[in-house]
């Protein structure tokens, strides 16, 4: 055997290796014949969205878009552009798509804009049911228990920002002009309800907070900031966002990323952590880990897995969150109706 026999079969038994680990840590098996998802080879039919075993939910700013990919043929089975549904002064709200996420069972789906927009759609026949030009550099949106919607807003040198802003829903009357509450909150990314603990928990700068929400007026709902709360471990706190089937929160930073354990109000590094991660989403066993890091700029033209492996692939789109379009039952019932205020 020469040495380039003795250097092939050394290659080969290192790919074998890398593909057994890549099964491992609940990760989607690592692909080399098509790294970037996006082969013309690629066969693997797209798929129903309703029969779809691993759909991804996904913000695109170029096109003003949200839409939903199957991991498996890469091919988009639903997607709602802006300026398909709204006016050209409604669609320039959503040149800066960033949050989304799905609700009600991923019946609809709610996202935000840092130009300013926020809306709830519903899937079936894309048909707005909340739209709001929340102004403030919107960056999270939440879904509360009686359909009300809050939002998020980071800082841009106007009153409108560094708050957290409270929406009353009412499918009748999507567009809503202004919030019914609003209160401050520096450099607002994030927001995710605790359907267990009935908080809302979101950041500022410096801290990680909750609140409790009462809506049993309808006329006067209330968002109240809980005394407790616990410093961050690190500066630029972003994304937010469940960890599958636990009792803990994903958060990224500047540097790193970090799980928050509820229970013993510790943060934690994620093992692969790293930074400026614009977003992050696990689902069941399996499914892994999924991340948007910045590509150009603060977005992205690809979607990757925590170990750097290729999900998704578009040249042209500048993607900035990524969610498994599954039901987050951390923060909503398992059978959970669409619900608006009264």
């Amino acid at each position: 055997m020469n040495i380039r026999d003795i250097i092939n079969r050394g290659l080969l038994l290192v790919m074998a290796v890398l593909l057994a680990s890549c099964t491992k840590d609940n990760l989607p098996i690592l692909d080399f014949s098509d790294p970037f998802g996006d082969s013309a080879e690629n066969t693997h039919p797209v798929p129903a969205l309703e029969d779809s075993e691993r759909p991804i939910l996904i913000t695109d700013e170029l096109e003003r878009q949200v839409f939903i990919v199957d991991s498996l043929s890469k091919g988009i089975m639903w997607q709602w552009k802006a300026g398909d549904h709204l006016t050209s002064a409604q669609t320039a709200w959503f040149s800066g798509m960033d949050e989304v996420k799905p609700v009600y069972n991923g019946k609809y789906v709610l996202f935000t804009s840092s130009s300013g927009g926020a809306a709830m759609v519903r899937v079936a026949d894309k048909k707005v049911v909340f739209l709001s030009n929340v102004k403030g550099s919107p960056h999270s949106a939440e879904v509360l228990p009686d359909g009300n919607i809050v939002v998020a807003c980071s800082s841009n040198g106007t009153t409108d920002g560094d708050v957290l802003k409270l929406y009353r829903v009412d499918s009748a009357n999507p567009l809503v002009a202004n919030e019914t509450k609003r209160y401050p909150l520096t450099f607002g990314h994030n927001v995710v309800w605790d359907k267990e603990r009935e908080v809302l928990w979101a950041t500022d700068d410096q801290n990680l907070y909750t609140y409790t929400y009462d809506g049993s007026d309808p006329e006067n709902p209330e968002l109240t900031r809980n005394t407790e709360f616990y410093p961050l471990p690190d500066l630029s706190p972003h994304d937010m966002s469940p960890v599958y089937g636990k009792d803990q929160l994903y958060l990224a930073t500047a540097k790193d990323i970090y799980i928050f354990d509820i229970q013993t109000k510790v943060f934690n590094k994620h093992p692969y952590s790293q930074g400026n991660i614009k977003s992050i989403s696990d689902g069941p066993a399996g499914f892994g880990t999924l991340i948007i890091k910045p590509t150009t700029s603060y977005w992205a033209n690809r979607l990757i897995n925590v170990r750097g492996s290729n999900v998704y692939f578009n040249e042209s789109y500048r993607m900035y969150k990524a969610r498994w379009y599954i039901d987050n039952l951390f923060s909503y019932p398992s059978d959970h109706p669409y619900r608006q205020s009264k």
